[in-house]
């Protein structure tokens, strides 16, 4: 067989990575977050390659950045190459471990929503592995499938006030609720104040401890710490095992859901079988 001539060096991978993700995304911030990189190293990346390569990519503007038309010319070249590349390390870890769905999702929604579902996956001869990322844009090219809360779509994930049973069984109506024993999980996923408009209690203000983690906030509430209002998918394990339970019939319905989707173009039929059996 011949001998093959090495191939030409080429700029650093992560530069030419940064300049395709903030081309595709139209800025050094959101390229920063699909990375798990600053915003600094983002643009420390581009002037190396427009160094190296003598060639502007990009006109830095008070309000942002466009690319050059040089940069526009070649940007799609670059998306279909890293885009073969994705897939050819997907077609990889699929001959490697076959079977195996790696899904993106938050710490919170990895241990209190897809925890629970993993056995029965498992039963069915489908590996899953949680893979914990702040944003399905950070797990671009290392996920199949996203889960995550959604502003506009999904299924629905109304607000609800949980309790260990036997706090619960000493509360009043919504009314006589106990500001000082209130648990706030901070964010839209324990909004307090569309939880307390639905249950007739409108400007209600709790003054409890706050959490940032979802996790810990229930497991206060289920150690009889006080009331806690979540979304319902993040208390659907407590309550199934009786840890907590529901407080006065009061669901504050809302646009925001729990979404799962594929996050590749052409998912395996593993990946279809997880997508299918977790939205059933």
């Amino acid at each position: 067989m011949a001998a093959q001539p090495p191939r030409p060096k080429l700029p650093p991978l992560t530069a030419l990575r940064a300049f395709e993700a903030a081309g595709r995304l139209g800025g050094f911030a959101p390229a920063a977050l699909e990375l798990g990189v600053t915003p600094g190293a983002v643009t420390a990346h581009l002037k190396t390659l427009e160094s190296a390569l003598g060639v502007a990519l990009f006109e830095r503007r008070h309000r942002g950045v466009t690319l050059t038309s040089v940069g526009a010319r070649v940007l799609p070249d670059f998306t279909a190459a890293f885009s073969a590349l994705e897939a050819a390390v997907h077609r990889l870890e699929t001959e490697a471990t076959p079977g195996l769905v790696r899904i993106a999702t938050t710490a919170d929604l990895a241990q209190l929503w897809l925890s629970p579902r993993l056995p029965a996956l498992r039963k069915a001869g489908v590996q899953v592995v949680p893979l914990p990322v702040a944003t399905p844009e950070a797990a671009r090219g290392l996920a199949d499938l996203a889960l995550f809360f959604d502003d506009t779509r999904g299924a629905p994930a109304p607000l609800i006030a949980v309790a260990a049973p036997d706090l619960a069984a000493g509360l009043g109506g919504a009314g006589a609720l106990d500001p000082g024993e209130c648990l706030v999980l901070s964010g839209p996923d324990g909004d307090w104040a569309l939880w307390s408009e639905a249950a007739g209690i409108a400007g209600f203000a709790p003054r409890g401890p706050v959490h940032a983690q979802a996790a810990l906030a229930l497991e206060e509430a289920a150690n009889g710490a006080g009331v806690l209002v979540l979304a319902r998918p993040l208390a659907d394990g407590a309550l199934a095992s009786g840890r907590v339970v529901a407080l006065f019939s009061v669901e504050a319905e809302r646009k925001r859901g729990l979404r799962l989707w594929p996050l590749r173009a052409r998912p395996d039929a593993a990946a279809r079988q997880v997508l299918a059996a977790l939205t059933a």
